[in-house]
């Protein structure tokens, strides 16, 4: 069956119910063509271990991928009730195929109950605390899943649990609890985020972690931003407050540390990061990470920008020989203002790489066997709205 009309009936629910109240629609999406130096399909480059988030992005996405989401809300009785859906498709190149139409979130809340007013209580299929660096379109926080919780008890704590109905032949539980927003010091909030797993079948492991994300605005009694996070997991958790691998046990650990810097100051805005990580696997062998790079826009008249983006990232697991990547892009812009995170941004970009023999083929296209560098060419939409 199409999966579209799997879909369809939910959101024709949600529009019925829109008519006699408001219906808010939101939404992100990439696409576009690309080209590259080997006269083959469309490379980007990336490096395949390590941690996640070393990856930047721009002029360096070989997919599209768009989410479009539909959210109802109402008041009855002095409750506040809202249900969202949201559905996504992803194609692992620049064209669609037919596929890869799912359901990213569909869940309901209700406010205002009399026992915990300022709380909000939910069922469903959602993506909770999402803390992401946008260069490298990771969210290094993300409890996601099919589960029920509490937000906002005192304003500040959360509880959730999640079941991963997906895997049913390896069931198991989880629990995220939050301490948000709290004091820290002028102008800097901290969060605490805890992760409980176990998997709950024969050879299932338990499991913890443990992220704290520290955000600072007026850095310095500047414009600039800085967020930090220090992220600790054991077992079957992982290190993104998520389900890890369930069936890893003691042996298993990590560590990362993620520092990222934000501004706009006049007409040149951007963003950079710093990343180091030590992950361990079941069997006791252990990699270490290292990332860094950055994004800085310039903005040349009211709608045009030039965007440059570079960064170098590695690994080294252990016993093994250091794999390393290095890549920059250049981007010239249309968007709605000249800011850095103004879209949406049409862009022309040129993107060169450079590995070495460590990495392997960094690009996954055939084409690349042996290969130490690469040069790409496109254009690309990136919307949100």
């Amino acid at each position: 069956m199409n999966p579209t009309r799997k879909l369809a009936p939910l959101a024709l629910l949600l529009l019925a119910s829109g008519a006699a109240q408001a219906l808010d629609w939101s939404g992100y999406f990439r696409a576009g063509p690309g080209l590259t130096s080997n006269n083959a399909n469309r490379a980007c480059y990336g490096l395949n271990g390590g941690s996640s988030g070393m990856k930047y992005r721009l002029g360096n996405e070989c997919d599209l991928y768009g989410e479009f989401q539909l959210d109802q809300a109402f008041k009855k009785d002095g409750l506040e009730y809202k249900v969202s859906l949201m559905t996504n498709h992803y194609t692992g190149n620049t064209d669609t195929d037919g596929k890869g139409l799912a359901i990213e979130q569909l869940w309901a809340e209700v406010k205002g109950i009399d026992l915990a007013p300022e709380a909000s209580f939910w069922i469903g299929k959602e993506r909770g605390r999402r803390g992401d660096v946008h260069i490298v379109d990771t969210y290094f926080t993300e409890m996601k899943g099919v589960g029920a919780g509490v937000k906002n008890l005192s304003g500040q704590f959360g509880l959730a649990y999640y079941k991963n109905d997906d895997q049913p032949a390896k069931p198991a539980h989880r629990i995220n609890l939050e301490w948000v927003n709290l004091p820290a010091n002028a102008d800097g909030k901290l969060n605490a985020f805890v992760t409980l797993t176990k998997g709950d079948f024969e050879g299932g492991k338990t499991g913890a972690g443990l992220a704290l994300r520290h955000d600072q605005s007026k850095l310095f009694g500047t414009g600039l931003s800085n967020t930090l996070w220090l992220q600790f997991s054991q077992g079957s958790a992982a290190l993104n407050s998520n389900f890890g691998d369930l069936t890893a046990g003691s042996k298993a650990k990590g560590w990362r540390l993620i520092e990222t810097l934000n501004g706009q100051g006049g007409n040149i805005g951007g963003q950079a990061m710093l990343l180091l990580a030590k992950e361990t696997n079941g069997a006791g062998v252990s990699t270490t990470s290292a990332s860094v790079g950055g994004r800085i826009s310039v903005g040349l008249s009211k709608h045009f920008k030039f965007v440059t983006e570079a960064g170098v990232s590695q690994y080294k697991p252990e016993g093994g020989a250091t794999a390393r990547l290095s890549k920059i892009t250049l981007a010239p812009t249309l968007s709605i203002d000249n800011s850095f995170w103004s879209r949406p941004e049409l862009r022309l970009y040129v993107t060169h790489a450079r590995w070495n023999q460590a990495a392997g083929n960094v690009t996954g296209n055939a084409a690349f066997a042996n290969k130490t560098s690469g040069t790409s060419a496109g254009a690309q939409v990136e919307w949100w709205f």
